[in-house]
């Protein structure tokens, strides 16, 4: 189950040793039905608490983040070691060397992952300063990077780990206050991150040694870091594997964090002695080196990471930057399409926007915003920030371009607020309004390239374009209300998302990939109302089968996944009273998460409907112990016949009843398989343009068939035996033949 982590409740600390328990949200799991590790990044939320430094304008902000934005190339862990030494460099962040003020640091984030399970640890993160520590060994190559006569200025030590957690699983903490703020040394614009797991109990203030690094059950629970990098810096065209590097040549070769900047070295201690040894030169041959460097890719490219770690801190919020207004002269941004643009280069590789917007974007209000970078030379990313200065949304890569299965810096960047839907461009997503609400008032707006960094305090980090780029910004909303918002189009579909009519048994879909923030849909047809019984044949008067049920199940599904249904109705309006049906229905009834032998497993989705004896519970899939609710009507007794979407998300599920307004907070991608079991009547062979099996081409079948031929791609209605998946004028000739007829013979 997801545990988001919004805050830490503040706990009494002794000096600079603190010690806090809680346990991790599920960030990234390993997916049965993939052959590597899926990516899960959750969308993060930091509280953003005002402080009493810089009185009523101090704003919390992201100081260094290597852990919430999306690891756009790789991503792997270290399972050697217990111990590393991370510099945290926060240039050119908000904190870097130009801030004037006392850096206090108020929250932070972290990753481990683990495999097996059974023994307790404990995890320590000690904040060194930058004067403290030296890649090269503070004495010299071979002996500690830390200066042995150094003390932390503060450490922090987490407790009450979930060991009951799947093998090869990795968690990131969410940003979370620490207990207790902490002042950076003057003048210090990085440090030195000591983090380290521990044998459960160790006192804050011990010295690592041999003996209090986890290492006793490391057999059965092996604990591990999380390295990445989410700014696809690449080494490889620069590096030879096998050639020695120095570490000031790598730091030049990229910038793994944003904002923020870190070295691409750290130190790893191997050998549990508690001590990083250091060495003035980076090898590039291989991981079994001391000093981290650069990771080969799945394309065989290399990369500079960093640990998966984030720090907050609070500042007074600075002034705004220069920005080009975007309002009309009313002085709001105008409604309709608004078209910008420019030229990115290496003296100027970013832009600012501001923009206000007179009504709540939202479905309260009808309105709606689209903001994406269509039509620019390369692929170019935005970011929109709030008056305080605070990161509120950065866009993603869901438009069109070369990579249409997951989000990609590769695509044209988005961002949709408000009511759903309208058509995406080309391959790219619909409009559906995945990022929520826009409050009305001002906003800013930051543009770069793809790969570029954004951080709170007016911080971007912009990649450079190296040659000059030409970029356009389209706007298509109606945040005034001069324009209503106007009819949704119907979802969009996958491959083998269309059922068309169900024939009675089961139909089940091929694997659905269900991207980020978004829902997945599977369209069907049930040409019988819930429950249709005592009718007869029109054609001879036989008694025809009652239809009194239907179930949607996910067997095959991923099962780290925690899915949500949502059934809406061929208008976008929910189904009936009950069509949302929330994770921990089907099996995996446990909305603690554990299931399996190691506690793998997700929460699965069903809903049910009808008024047939209950049709027990959905088999079990590989390695799940724990069955879900039995399918017994849970979702109604009575159905409508129609035309149906089911929306399929994981996470925080948003369903908004109109517009098939659905969407995720969940930053997941994973696979679903939908099955639909009913004994509704479909089409028999003889008479396939009878829709609902009643031995007549009546009325009823004339509005299934309108719906399928307004459709056009709809292969529900592809009844002229072309097989061509549309429903189009050869089809219409056939129904209209069937229809003047009235009875099938």
């Amino acid at each position: 189950m997801d545990r988001m982590k919004l805050g830490l409740l503040m706990v009494a600390a002794a000096g600079a040793a603190s010690t806090v328990a809680f346990a991790d949200e599920t960030d990234r799991l390993l997916d049965q039905n993939a052959p590597t590790k899926v990516m899960i990044d959750d969308v993060d939320s930091f509280v953003r608490q005002r402080g009493d430094t810089f009185g009523d304008r101090a704003v919390n902000i992201i100081v260094y983040n290597g852990s919430s934005t999306s690891f756009t190339h790789n991503r792997f862990s270290l399972g050697t070691c217990s111990h590393i030494l991370e510099d945290i460099n926060l240039e050119p962040g908000p904190y870097g060397a130009s801030f004037v003020g006392t850096r206090t640091l108020t929250g932070m984030e972290y990753s481990y992952g683990l495999t097996g399970s059974a023994a307790t640890w404990d995890m320590r993160f000690s904040f060194y300063r930058q004067s403290d520590a030296n890649f090269a060994g503070f004495g010299g190559n071979g002996t500690s990077m830390v200066n042995p006569a150094a003390t932390p200025y503060y450490v922090l030590t987490i407790t009450g780990f979930d060991t009951n957690i799947c093998p090869g699983f990795t968690r990131r903490s969410g940003f979370f206050t620490l207990p207790s703020t902490v002042d950076m040394p003057a003048g210090d614009s990085s440090l030195w991150l000591d983090a380290a797991f521990v044998e459960p109990g160790t006192p804050g203030t011990a010295p690592l040694t041999n003996t209090n690094l986890f290492q006793t059950n490391i057999a059965v629970t092996r604990t591990y870091f999380l390295v990445g990098n989410n700014t696809g810096a690449l080494l490889g065209a620069q590096y030879v594997a096998g050639t020695s590097y120095t570490v000031a040549q790598l730091d030049a070769a990229g910038n793994p964090a944003s904002p923020g900047k870190s070295n691409p070295a750290y130190g790893r201690d191997l050998n549990f002695d508690g001590v990083c040894s250091g060495q003035s030169w980076a090898n590039t041959a291989g991981t079994t080196n001391e000093l981290r460097y650069i990771n080969s890719l799945q394309s065989g490219t290399t990369q500079t990471v960093a640990y998966v770690f984030g720090l907050v801190g609070s500042a007074d919020s600075p002034p705004a930057p220069a920005a080009t207004s975007l309002n009309s002269g009313n002085g709001f941004l105008s409604d309709g399409i608004v078209q910008v643009g420019g030229t990115l280069t290496t003296g100027a590789p970013m832009k600012w926007y501001k923009f206000n917007t007179k009504f709540e974007i939202s479905y309260a209000e009808t309105t709606f915003l689209d903001i994406d970078t269509e039509g620019s030379d390369v692929p170019t990313a935005f970011a929109i920030f709030d008056t305080n200065s605070l990161v509120f949304n950065v866009s993603e890569g869901r438009g069109s371009g070369p990579e249409p299965v997951r989000p990609s810096a590769l695509d044209n960047q988005v961002i949709s607020y408000g009511v759903a839907r309208r058509p995406g461009v080309g391959d790219g997503l619909q409009y559906a309004g995945q990022e929520g609400i826009l409050p009305a008032g001002q906003w800013y707006m930051a543009v770069a390239i793809a790969g570029s960094g954004f951080g709170d305090g007016w911080a971007v980090g912009p990649a450079d374009p190296v040659v000059p780029v030409s970029y356009s910004l389209n706007f298509n909303g109606n945040n005034q209300k001069t324009i209503p918002a106007g009819p949704a189009v119907s979802p969009a579909l996958a491959s083998g998302a269309d059922l068309g009519i169900l024939l009675g048994g089961t139909q089940t879909t091929p694997a659905q990939s269900v991207r980020p923030r978004t829902a997945g849909f599977i369209r069907f047809s049930l040409t019988n109302p819930l429950p249709t019984t005592g009718q007869f044949n029109t054609s001879d008067s036989t008694p025809l089968s009652d239809v009194t049920y239907m179930d949607i199940t996910q067997p095959g599904s991923s099962t780290v996944g925690e899915w949500n249904f949502c059934l809406y109705n061929n208008n976008g309006l929910y189904a009936n009273g009950t069509s949302i049906s929330y994770a921990g229905a089907g099996y995996n009834n446990n909305n603690g998460g554990g299931d399996g032998a190691y506690g793998c497993g997700g929460t699965f989705a069903q809903l049910s409907y009808g008024t047939a004896a209950s049709r027990g519970q959905t088999p079990l899939d590989p390695d799940q112990t724990s069955l879900g609710k039995p399918l017994n009507n849970q979702n109604g007794s009575t159905l409508n016949g129609d035309q149906y979407y089911l929306a399929v998300t994981m996470g925080t599920a948003l369903f908004a009843n109109e517009r098939w307004g659905a969407r995720s907070t969940r930053g997941s991608n994973l696979t679903a398989v939908i099955s639909i079991d009913t004994d509704n009547r479909g089409p028999n062979g003889g008479c396939p343009a009878d829709f609902n099996g009643d031995g007549g081409v009546d009325d009823t079948d004339f509005v299934y068939f309108a719906k399928y031929y307004n459709d056009l791609i709809n292969p529900a209605g592809d009844i002229d035996g072309s097989f061509d998946g549309f429903t189009d004028d050869g089809d219409f000739a056939v129904f209209a033949a069937a229809y003047d007829q009235l009875v099938c013979f």
